[in-house]
């Protein structure tokens, strides 16, 4: 274990012992960009499988790259799961049927919100279903010794024999015509309707044991037999005229659980819960995104050496735990499932994003080659795996995905970026997710608009909690798209929800009377309330809190985004930071009030001072090389930001240093930090100094957009379906 050595009042580490982990297994790949297809005109059958008594349903895909899992919780214990297309999205998601009653959701991934479909059936019936019409949502059926009642989705019923006692039943579209016909399995035989009702065809396939199933496995409009052999090995052959063309793919089924027919109307390699329109969308929106500038970080500013070696020596840390622990059982999918991976959906997201966009940093800025046995292809591999998966389940493409709701703004915007700097290594599919998800994302912050912790009067809207945190994260979602899409029909108002929520992340209540304008708003009149003391403090969890005061580096990030993407910086990204920034590095408590021993947030040897304390551990440097480092690119220089940044970054790689797995802190409440993925949210941190640093030494100059703005609402946000210039309705 290496240790640190303290001179001087800076931690100083010493060489570690060279690292024994064990290699990071490969990763599945995609069809390089060009090559890959968006969509098919015929959706095709994939396999499923169902438990209602854990409550779980999941599909996988089949491609070239392997399987992809998700799962769905079920809202019954007890009864049949099912797969549909109960609304005509062109994607098969799970339902029930209990006791005659059909339970359904139109959820692909994650937290379903179920609804009755249907009272049809009884107890013993088994239930079925298919397209009887032409509407594309699904129709039910039962079966019970032979008789066939059928009900489409208008209400229509309809009554018919075909089969006997014990027959299996099977749906399918046997001859191509969009109707779905009945058919029976008696022993290895499958019996089936010729087309035009001209008697039946019998032929057999399977062999005793096997479960019978069917599906439109080559997405030729045919239906075909299948069957599920020894609990693992699905046997699909392409059309019941063609049972000696098959193909096989081991997905296993457990105890407990039934295997199902889903439907992906996504072509091989893409993401097997993307709806057709979503797939449409993405590839409409990814042809608008320009690549961001890309400029190379170097190791001569002071504290940049440690930060390079800590972001290469955690990166591997992270992808060995992923690879090898956390994600080990999903490292053969194509697409993982994130949000059945934790136990929160703040949890899978924000550790995988955080992961990728440490990744996507360290690959195009830094000149990486290999490190630590990872080589720059499998550092590659890694991201593209985490982003496209991210993007995958977002709900944008995936019916019920995540997004739109508490802090999924950083979360996209952390993929977002990931994907955004590796835009020329990824496939069209993944672009295509990446784009849905980040104009999607930008379209709900700009919805949400500005939120206060104080009124006009000083009075506390949302007591103990300024609204800073999340008004700044907010704001990071339009920027990124204003970034990414510069000449897109939503400009407007993404970068006028950024300049409103830029001067309300941090209000002072002397903006309330300065007389300030900022791009042509006048704040003191418009502002309807603030976020930040005047000092320039932030309070959250009742006290004057640092670990929300850091938050300020959201408007830099944002400001970095817009250079990358070769746009103008509007000036209210600038309003009120240095003084923010000044909390931490230059403003004095006195003890008493204030906890022992008082002094500035920064104290010596890159220690932080918590003047009322903190709720998490009190040595967590990397919490705050971040604004440091875009401090250091952005504010005054009498605050000192590159020596704080330098003793941040030395202390941080210190304590890394105590360990040979490229882990940062240890088990204990003095190093206890953000538990849903500490060790990622450091290394996000960590990149995001390094990338700053990097537009401080090599990027492009910044031009400031000081142009006037004088529609721009500062006390809600901007309707979904509004476009262009809007009027201020706050006098």
């Amino acid at each position: 274990m290496a240790a640190a050595v303290m001179l001087a009042g800076v931690v100083t580490p010493v060489a570690a012992a060279p690292d024994k982990i064990a290699k990071a297994p490969p990763l599945p790949d995609l069809p390089t960009p060009g090559r890959a297809l968006i969509g098919i005109e015929q959706p095709r059958a994939i396999p499923a499988l169902g438990n209602p008594t854990a409550g779980l349903w999941m599909s996988v895909s089949r491609s070239r790259t392997g399987n992809s899992r998700t799962r769905v919780k079920m809202p019954v214990t007890q009864g049949v799961p099912l797969m549909a297309d109960w609304n005509g999205d062109g994607v098969a998601t799970p339902g029930v049927f209990t006791g005659g009653d059909w339970l359904v959701t139109n959820a692909a991934v994650g937290s379903a919100s179920w609804q009755g479909f249907a009272s049809f059936g009884s107890d013993g019936d088994i239930p079925l279903t298919g397209h009887r019409d032409s509407d594309g949502k699904a129709d039910i059926a039962t079966f019970r010794d032979g008789v066939w009642n059928w009900r489409d989705s208008t209400g229509r019923q309809e009554t018919f024999v075909f089969g006997d006692t014990g027959d299996i039943p099977v749906v399918g579209d046997w001859n191509g015509d969009g109707v779905d016909d009945p058919g029976v399995v008696r022993g290895r035989t499958w019996i089936v309707p010729r087309p035009n009702g001209e008697g039946t065809r019998s032929f057999e396939f399977g062999a005793a044991g096997d479960i019978p199933i069917a599906g439109d496995w080559d997405a030729d409009g045919k239906d075909g037999p299948g069957v599920v052999r020894d609990n693992q090995r699905w046997i699909l052959a392409r059309s019941v005229t063609k049972t000696d063309d098959v193909s096989q793919i081991v997905f296993r089924v457990e105890e407990g659980e039934s295997p199902l027919v889903g439907l992906q109307s996504s072509a091989p390699g893409a993401c097997p819960t993307a709806t057709a329109a979503a797939e449409r969308f993405g590839k409409v929106e990814q042809r608008k995104v320009r690549p961001p500038l890309l400029p190379q970080g170097t190791r001569l500013i002071p504290g940049y050496q440690e930060i390079n070696a800590t972001l290469r020596d955690g990166m591997r840390g992270v992808m060995v735990t992923d690879l090898t622990d956390r994600l080990q059982t999903r490292t053969m999918m194509a697409y993982y499932d994130p949000l059945s991976s934790e136990p929160s959906t703040e949890e899978a997201i924000r550790r995988s994003a955080n992961a990728a966009l440490s990744a996507a940093i360290l690959y195009s800025t830094s000149g990486y080659i290999k490190d630590n046995r990872i080589t720059r292809k499998m550092l590659l591999d890694y991201a593209r795996w985490h982003i496209r998966s991210i993007s995958c389940a977002h709900g944008s493409i995936s019916p019920g995905g995540w997004g739109n709701g508490w802090q999924t703004s950083l979360w996209a915007v952390v993929a977002g970026q990931a994907g955004w700097m590796l835009w020329n290594e990824l496939t069209v599919q993944e672009r295509s997710y990446v784009a849905a998800m980040v104009n999607s994302e930008a379209e709900y912050a700009a919805q949400r608009g500005p939120r206060y912790f104080r009124d006009r009067l000083g009075a506390e809207l949302t007591p103990g909690n300024s609204m800073s945190d999340e008004v700044s994260w907010d704001l990071l979602s339009p920027a990124l798209a204003f970034a990414m899409f510069p000449d897109h029909d939503k400009d407007a108002k993404w970068r006028d929800s950024l300049i409103a929520m830029a001067i309300a992340s941090f209000a002072r209540p002397s903006n309330l009377r300065d007389n300030t304008s900022v791009n042509g708003i006048s704040v003191s009149v418009r502002l309807p309330g603030t976020n930040a003391n005047e000092d320039g403090t932030v309070t959250n969890h009742g006290i004057v809190n640092p670990d929300y005061t850091q938050n300020v580096q959201h408007l830099w990030w944002a400001a970095t985004l817009l250079r990358a993407g070769r746009q103008s910086v509007p000036e209210a990204l600038f309003l009120n930071t240095d003084i923010v920034y000044r909390a931490l590095a230059v403003v004095e408590f006195a003890s008493p009030p204030y906890a022992a021993p008082g002094g500035t947030v920064y104290a010596p040897g890159g220690q932080i001072y918590y003047p009322m304390g903190v709720s998490w551990g009190i040595r967590r440097p990397a919490t705050f090389v971040g604004v440091d480092a875009f401090a250091n690119l952005y504010s005054a220089p009498d605050t000192n930001a590159g020596t704080f940044l330098a003793a941040h970054a030395y202390d941080t790689r210190a304590l890394q240093m105590r360990f040979r797995s490229g882990r940062i802190y240890a088990a204990g409440q003095e190093e206890e930090s953000y538990r849903r993925g500490r060790e990622e949210y450091a290394l996000q941190q960590v990149a995001l100094a390094w990338w700053a640093g990097a537009w401080k030494a090599n990027g492009a100059s910044m031009q400031v957009d000081t142009t006037a703005y004088p529609w721009v609402r500062l006390h809600t946000g901007y309707a979904l379906d509004e476009t262009g210039p809007f009027q201020a309705k706050w006098a």
